[in-house]
């Protein structure tokens, strides 16, 4: 008798970049759901700021502390390094700081060990965390891309540290995968939509907005993974079901729960 899978069969929309959903659909699929990828967003290098990064990059000495708000951030930050052929030797002088588990991983990869790292993964707690852990004539680099809330930014400088803002890359909507994305909706085949982040939340609403396709998500539950993204949610009018860590994995945990208790947010 083949053995019945938690999301068996459920149809689950992820709405992430293209670079980010691999992992994301092999976690569904490896518990019976079936990924629907439609990436609204596309991540690129700033290359509009790339002679501001270039100059940082080269006064890395002038920093005591690198701060990075997203996996993404490391990945883009990683490509200028090894563009320039800056060793990641240069970063070792400097505390590292990071948003969360899956952003520490990607620091790895340029030889950072993270020594600050907040408890909830969101910018106003690694404030909170920076501020605890470091003195107040600290220099730092903040690493981000251009939608990413200034509070982090503005937390830090309030308390008096001198801060760089560094944008490494950018999101910007695309247009590409929206009549897949209408299909879908239109045709009833779908169980969730997961949210990984703010961006793709406006983005998600900008189409059905502009097609007046809202009322085709009635039967949908949407999964969040965290608050700042529910909240995003909330402001069109719907409420998402939220992990109580913000990783994909607890997102697809979620998905079985409400499965299994045959009830969803709407």
């Amino acid at each position: 008798m083949d053995t019945i899978l938690p999301l068996q069969g459920k149809k689950v929309l992820i709405t992430r970049a293209k670079a980010q959903v691999e992992e994301f659909i092999q976690k569904i699929e490896e518990v019976g759901g079936i990924a629907i990828s439609t990436p609204l967003l596309e991540i690129k290098k700033n290359e509009s700021n790339e002679e501001n990064i270039k100059q940082t990059l080269n006064c890395l000495d002038e920093f005591d502390c690198i701060v990075f708000t997203s996996a993404n951030g490391v990945t883009f930050f990683k490509k200028y390094l090894d563009q320039w052929n800056i060793p990641y030797s240069a970063l070792q002088h400097m505390a590292a700081a990071s948003v969360g588990r899956k952003t520490s991983k990607q620091m790895e990869k340029i030889d950072l060990t993270v020594s600050v790292i907040p408890e909830e993964f969101v910018a106003e707690k690694l404030a909170e965390k920076i501020k605890e852990k470091l003195q107040r004539e600290t220099r730092i680099l903040v690493i981000r891309g251009n939608l990413a809330r200034p509070v982090l930014i503005e937390q830090l400088t309030a308390h008096g540290f001198y801060v760089k803002d560094l944008v490494v890359y950018e999101t910007v909507h695309n247009d590409s995968e929206t009549s897949k994305l209408l299909s879908c909706i239109e045709r009833d085949q779908i169980d969730f939509i997961t949210f990984t982040s703010s961006s793709t939340v406006d983005s998600f609403m900008k189409v059905l907005y502009q097609r007046e396709f809202l009322e085709y998500l009635k039967k949908v539950t949407f999964i969040c993974i965290g608050p700042i993204t529910n909240n995003t949610l909330m402001e069109y009018g719907f409420t998402g079901v939220m992990p109580d860590s913000y990783t994909i994995e607890d997102m697809i945990k979620v998905m079985i729960e409400v499965v299994e208790n045959k009830e969803g947010i709407q």
